[in-house]
């Protein structure tokens, strides 16, 4: 089994070393390349991405959406993981992400959060909060999908034809509502990401909650998340 990890950023030089650092640090025993999809940065996260990124694509500012498709469709191995460019990631992250993946029937898995830097009450919060819901909700068949820590077969993503690309938000639970419908879809706690809290101290406790929980609902009641999204940088 070999994975292709797609990163999109944009203007993310403060952070993507870090997340490319620890990535070239995987304990995987398969082939894995590291593709950043980058929306014509104007900072140097070009030329930080190309000292450890297999492939660095560099297409037109767009959404999240169109990043993740872009890079997508570059890729060349059979498992396509996606992670954000403000993540630290474990040295056993597509290790067990390829556990998972290794019964034939799952088409897609996602994994833990924690926050890179974050206080008690937001480690409390991931430890303790959004495990047994991210358990539930794929008990019930509606994973929802963090971004920054999913992976899917290539072919299922070919057979739904990736990401809605108009998407500002919300596209990952979006590919993986309809990915889902091709097999099995699964959570993994072991397959960790730590991601950083900088959304939170610039929203605030209240309209991060809100948001993604409007955004949730949306999504699985309508099929339509929101249209606004305010990118921190």
């Amino acid at each position: 089994m070999d994975i292709s990890v797609v990163i999109p950023a944009y203007n993310e030089e403060k952070y993507i070393e870090k997340c490319l650092k620890s990535l070239s640090r995987q304990d995987f025993k398969g082939n894995y390349e590291i593709i950043v999809s980058d929306g014509s940065s104007t900072d140097k996260t070009v030329k930080i991405a190309r000292r450890y990124a297999d492939q660095v694509i560099i297409d037109a500012k767009s959404t999240i959406a169109y990043g993740r498709q872009t890079g997508s469709l570059a890729a060349k191995y059979s498992i396509l993981a996606y992670t954000d460019a403000d993540t630290h990631i474990p040295s056993d992250w597509l290790s067990n992400i390829a556990a998972s993946m290794s019964d034939e029937k799952v088409v897609g898995v996602h994994g833990k959060l924690l926050p890179l830097d974050g206080n008690r009450i937001e480690e409390d919060f991931c430890k303790y909060i959004i495990p047994p819901y991210s358990k539930f909700m794929v008990h019930i068949n509606k994973p929802s999908v963090p971004g920054s820590n999913f992976a899917v077969r290539k072919w299922a993503f070919d057979r739904v034809g990736g990401f809605n690309t108009k998407l500002v938000t919300g596209e990952d639970v979006d590919i993986c509502a309809r990915i889902k419908k091709l097999g099995k879809f699964v959570y993994n706690p072991d397959a960790l990401v730590y991601v950083s809290t900088r959304r939170v101290r610039e929203w605030g406790y209240l309209k991060m909650i809100s948001h993604y929980t409007s955004n949730t609902i949306l999504t699985h009641t309508f099929g339509k998340p929101r249209t606004d999204y305010d990118a921190i940088r």
